[in-house]
């Protein structure tokens, strides 16, 4: 039987052991042995003290800017302040090298040659350059600019008209749009836009002396005036009724809305010849029904072809016309003596009329509706009361237009902004248009950004040339030809987008971007 003494030499025997596992045994053979803790880590911390004096030696010995910061081709940043600097030649000093602070990356760009890149230099290292100018540059140029490829991108512009409070011309509140991405499909969705058999029913502010004039806008975004100058006052109030119905009210939009619409034919009541004002003759037309045998008498052949009887004519009619001729008050006191009913027209009766059916009333007014088109701004439950015209192109020369409503705008845009709403991260270079696109593309350019603003790009450097003292030399020679402001900002190979300039001037105006301009002194 094991002594106590026997027990506690095993324990301890046994103790040292596992400690020896854990802890890399020493050297002498016996695996009774086990280093001291500081043995195994110190190897560690001296190899840590090393890196560590390692990475701060690098941190002295590093250069503090990249190799040619100084050569006049960069963009410099101060690494702290992120404070950006530009080096020009000074032509009052032998144009030697000078470092000029600049208020944005557009006017730096336009100073420099084109394809200028950004270099992060020290601060301490621009403190102590030698030669220093005063600050450059044009103020409110913008300091995000869009990409080359993306400001070459068709958008979809838009201008919305929201109706204002009590109706008010005063009220009304307006938005502009440029639209990418996620705004395009909104302003896409066949829910909202205007289709076959929809509407709007606006009204231009007061003129002087009278109210303004009434409009049916169709989805094809031609407006058509309700009526002439010489429309009577019963003949108009017949012709809202007929359009829109008897409670209908027209939403008072601006007058820029309604310059971005095409003007089409207005609407009046068709007439036709041999109608009297009391109580029309008989037509002349052999009909298997005798009591639709008088003149101004509608007519429907199966369901979806309209005529109107005449003295010696069948005139063929769109479902539009026949829906204003039957509320002709001149038609229904003549035609039918009271309220009017539409008769049918029969197989037989289209087969004996063939010689005598006229196409003048339908081609008479070609742009004309050619159903009954409510109005979705002026009728329903929820009135559509936001309402967008939008520009989707050109199309042989020819401004493509479409028309959406809604009960809110197609973005989210700030209660207070005074500008125009770009989708962000995205903008434009395009060339305002007077009038449709024509082969020729003459106009002015300009480039619109994610501030909202448009800025005008002239072909040369022209202007800006004022001021106290004389300005720096640019960077890449002075480039006297067309498109040197957009060949300096990154769009050289960009060929601006076109847009009618009705569009156009409702986006508001920055800055001028030039070279000229951007190297103007700003020391206030």
């Amino acid at each position: 039987m094991a002594s106590r003494r026997d027990e506690l030499n095993a324990y301890t025997f046994a103790r040292k052991r596992m400690v020896g596992a854990f802890l890399q045994p020493g050297g002498g053979g016996n695996d009774e042995d086990a280093p001291r803790p500081i043995r195994a880590v110190l190897p560690s911390f001296v190899i840590g003290a090393v890196i560590v004096a390692g990475f701060g030696m690098w941190g002295v010995i590093k250069p503090s800017a990249p190799p040619n910061w100084d050569s006049g081709k960069f963009i410099l940043q101060g690494k702290s302040s992120t404070t950006r600097y530009v080096i020009l030649p000074d032509p009052t000093n032998g144009n030697k090298p000078t470092l000029h602070q600049v208020l944005n990356m557009s006017s730096a760009r336009l100073v420099l040659s084109e394809g200028a890149t950004v270099q992060t230099v020290a601060d301490d290292v621009l403190d102590k350059y030698p030669r220093r100018g005063a600050a450059i540059g044009i103020p409110y140029a913008p300091d995000k600019l869009p990409k080359g490829d993306d400001a070459g991108a068709t958008k979809l512009w838009s201008v919305c008209d929201k109706k204002g409070q009590d109706n008010l011309p005063s009220t009304i509140a307006q938005s502009v749009f440029v639209a990418a991405g996620a705004d395009v499909k909104t302003l896409q969705a066949p829910d909202r836009m205007l289709g076959d058999g929809q509407s709007l029913f606006v009204q231009q502010p007061d003129l002087p002396g009278r109210p303004g004039s009434k409009y049916l806008v169709d989805n094809h975004g031609v407006k058509h005036a309700v009526g002439v100058l010489e429309t009577s006052d019963t003949d108009r109030t017949a012709l809202v009724t007929a359009l829109f119905g008897s409670d209908a009210v027209p939403q008072r939009v601006t007058n820029e809305w309604l310059d971005t619409l095409e003007n089409g034919d207005p609407v009046e009541f068709p007439r036709i010849e041999g109608i009297a004002s009391k109580r029309s003759a008989n037509s002349g037309l052999e009909l298997s029904q005798p009591e639709e045998k008088r003149v101004g008498r509608v007519l429907k052949f199966q369901d979806n072809t309209f005529y109107a009887v005449g003295a010696s004519k069948l005139y063929l009619i769109s479902e539009f016309q026949a829906n204003l001729m039957l509320n002709d008050p001149n038609v229904q006191e003549a035609a039918y003596g009271g309220p009017p009913v539409m008769g049918d027209l029969g197989a037989g009766d289209i087969s004996k009329l063939q010689s005598k059916i006229s196409k003048e009333l339908i081609e008479r007014s070609k742009n004309l509706p050619t159903q009954k088109s409510p109005a979705v701004n002026a009728t329903g439950k929820t009135p559509r009361t936001v309402i967008c015209s939008t520009f989707n192109g050109y199309d042989n020369n020819q401004i493509k237009r479409t028309v959406w409503a809604s009960t809110s705008y197609p973005a989210d845009i700030a209660t207070d902004s005074v500008s125009a709403h770009v989708t962000p991260g995205h903008g434009l270079l395009y060339r305002a248009l007077d009038g449709n696109g024509g082969d020729d593309g003459s106009g002015s350019d300009f480039l619109i950004t994610d501030s909202g603003l448009r800025y005008s790009l002239p072909a040369n450097s022209d202007g800006g040339n004022g001021g106290a003292s004389a300005s720096p030399n640019p960077q890449g020679g002075d480039k006297k030809g067309t498109n040197e402001s957009q060949a300096r900002l990154g769009y050289k190979s960009v060929n601006p987008q076109k847009v009618p300039i009705v569009w156009s001037k409702l986006v508001p105006a920055g800055p001028v971007l030039n070279t000229n301009t951007a190297l103007q002194a700003q020391n206030a």
